[in-house]
């Protein structure tokens, strides 16, 4: 069984500012068996989940109350947290010195490129690594015990989760295949059937067929070069980036290498460090880069492509072909994907029973919670209405009976 991802883990720890000091007398927005769960861990986490909704799915954020479904799930999760980081404390397991330090050398790694520069810097990396952890308000002190913490949960999954999941049948991959490709070549009267048969397992093979179209689509490698333009930009403004894009091409076309470029003119900082490479799928970017992208050779450099998000600049270097595919050649990943579900559907029973035993209180309240509560009143409202009703045309129809019987009785 493949276990998790440790540098993943303390990535994330990091990232999202999960175990920023306490404050004295800091408040919270819960509580799990009388431990707080601090409102700088929540506002830190929170921010880190709305920054990858602004570049991944922005527009998410724009939907009524988008911040309190994404507030709601972080509360949920950090909650998940506490409970596991007691379990563990209360199975005593055990985290050396060694295992925290290996966890902090994995994480510093990922300091190593300079993203101003996207160069390789090995010596500035404990600078870049120790302005994260003070730009999270941690000490170094503080992320070692996180980190250790962390650890000891993920050997307390492996203790009783992972370890005690049942291996996965061949005969569930290959069923999984043959929904998935059903999904993939599109047999509608197939795909219904199998929606009325398990509605979850369609959206899961649904979801498994997308993927392995992108995987397998023609691709193409190249180097981007990014000058935003945003609505609120004036005119003028918007002019100097087209300008400015004019004359980046320019000096390619006169000899300047395509990735110096990248460096010293791009806005995609997150970029710099692959010098501005990306992959893209057929059909998946924006259509002005998707048709000059798969339309060029290898080697060539675009001109200027104004799209909604600004101007771009790319190289063409490498192309691949659609691929085909059988079973064989995705099994094993199917089977990773069934492992993961188990031991995710595991983690989840596991975490629900903790929950159950705990005393959890939360402190927080959201924007949307009034209009909740409303709802509920009216539903509640509603339900009063329709039972009165029932109970009067009760009575009418006793009383119709009571007549019809009186009636009868003359007779």
């Amino acid at each position: 069984m493949k276990k998790t991802n440790l540098t993943a883990l303390l990535a994330l720890v990091l990232a999202f500012g999960v175990g920023a000091q306490a404050k004295v007398m800091e408040s919270s927005v819960a509580t799990v068996n009388g431990q707080p769960v601090l409102s700088s861990e929540y506002d830190s986490y929170l921010e880190g989940v709305l920054e990858q909704y602004k570049v991944a799915a922005p527009q998410f954020l724009e939907q009524p109350y988008a911040q309190d479904v994404l507030g709601r799930e972080v509360l949920k999760e950090l909650i998940s947290k506490e409970l596991l980081y007691q379990a563990a404390d209360e199975a005593k397991i055990q985290v050396k010195d060694s295992e925290v330090d290996a966890g902090i050398n994995e994480i510093k790694a990922r300091f190593i490129v300079d993203e101003k520069t996207g160069k390789e810097d090995p010596k500035g990396a404990d600078k870049r690594f120790n302005e994260a952890l003070k730009n999270q308000h941690m000490s170094l002190k503080a992320y070692k015990e996180k980190i250790k913490k962390d650890i000891a949960v993920r050997k307390l999954m492996e203790q009783r989760i992972i370890a005690t999941v049942k291996p996965v049948e061949e005969a569930d991959v290959k069923a999984l295949y043959e929904d998935v490709e059903i999904c993939m070549k599109g047999n509608s009267k197939k795909m219904k059937a199998l929606e009325k048969k398990d509605p979850a397992r369609f959206k899961e093979a649904t979801a498994i067929a997308a993927k392995l179209k992108q995987l397998t689509a023609e691709q193409v490698r190249i180097g981007h070069i990014y000058l935003a333009v945003t609505k609120d930009m004036k005119p003028e403004e918007a002019k100097k980036k087209q300008e400015l894009a004019v004359k980046i091409k320019e000096e390619i076309d006169g000899g300047k290498d395509f990735s110096e470029a990248v460096k010293e003119y791009t806005e995609d900082k997150a970029a710099l460090a692959s010098g501005g490479d990306m992959i893209l799928i057929k059909g998946i970017a924006p259509k002005e880069i998707d048709n000059k992208a798969f339309s060029l050779a290898v080697g060539k450099v675009s001109d200027p492509i104004k799209t909604d998000l600004g101007y771009h600049i790319i190289k063409i270097k490498e192309k691949r072909a659609e691929k085909d595919f059988g079973y064989d050649d995705i099994a094993k990943d199917l089977a990773q994907y069934l492992a993961q579900q188990k031991i995710q559907n595991a983690m989840g029973d596991y975490i629900g029973e903790l929950y159950d035993k705990a005393d959890v209180k939360v402190t927080i309240s959201f924007e949307s919670d009034k209009l909740i509560e409303e709802a509920l009143a009216q539903q509640a409202q509603a339900a009063q209405k329709a039972d009165k009703k029932e109970v009067k045309s009760e009575k009418k129809a006793d009383k119709k009976e009571a007549k019809e019987e009186k009636k009868e009785e003359k007779k």
